[in-house]
């Protein structure tokens, strides 16, 4: 009796954690929108921050512009910062933060943090994983109900709930790694007078929606997987 109550309680918060995941982008983009109308006062496009951040930081990181917006990230192998046309050209909250964060994580290239090794380390492990996952985990089901390969079966089962938790070990690994790049990014835009006052307050909120993104990605590779899955079934 315990152990399914465990069990549905485990069940019960597994399910609000798919819900959390598959809600949060919907959260970050309102809360990204909604600060990315407000002008500040320090009159400085996403591009024109970056120029002056990197200077003040002392960083040697070059800033490539993309299309899609959104799509920002940091290469740590090149060392650049990529950041959409719109936030490069806007002045607002939100490209001003979304800037400071991918430049956050920089700074952690700088100084060789151990959560940035750590995580660079297990990410091609992780991409791997997040590639061979699908066709491990449907494999398995199939051999389970072919003669003689069940055995076959709950080995490629096993191999995928591996892959699983590779998965999620660097997804638990970068989400402490971007709490840090947004630390980074508050402090540096507090102490250099870039956002004040409500302006700053607003930009805690757009550094912490993109952190709640990370967090819920942690279930995304299930959510994906589940709605591919399900597509099968409706052709």
């Amino acid at each position: 009796m315990i152990m399914l109550i465990i069990i549905g309680v485990l069940t019960f918060l597994f399910v609000l954690m798919l819900i959390f995941s598959a809600t949060s982008y919907n959260r970050m983009i309102k809360t990204y929108t909604k600060y990315d109308d407000e002008f500040v006062y320090c009159n400085l496009t996403g591009f024109e921050f970056a120029v002056y951040a990197i200077k003040k930081l002392n960083l040697k990181t070059r800033v490539a512009l993309i299309e899609k917006e959104l799509d920002e990230c940091y290469i740590p192998s090149k060392d650049v910062v990529c950041i959409s046309q719109h936030t490069a050209n806007i002045k607002s909250v939100s490209s001003i933060c979304i800037t400071a964060h991918e430049l956050g994580h920089a700074v952690q290239n700088k100084k060789q943090s151990g959560l940035f090794v750590l995580q660079a380390c297990l990410t091609w492990l992780g991409k791997i994983s997040m590639f061979l996952f699908p066709f491990m985990i449907i494999s398995g089901i199939v051999l389970l109900f072919v003669p003689n390969r069940f055995d076959l079966g709950i080995v490629l089962l096993l191999v995928a709930i591996g892959m699983l938790m590779v998965i999620f070990l660097l997804k638990i690994f970068t989400i402490p790694m971007e709490m840090e790049a947004s630390k980074i990014a508050y402090n540096f835009l507090k102490e250099n007078n870039i956002l004040i006052g409500e302006e700053l307050k607003h930009g805690k909120k757009v550094l912490d929606a993109a952190i709640g993104t990370y967090i819920a990605s942690l279930f995304m590779p299930i959510l994906k997987f589940f709605r591919g899955f399900g597509r099968l079934f409706r052709r």
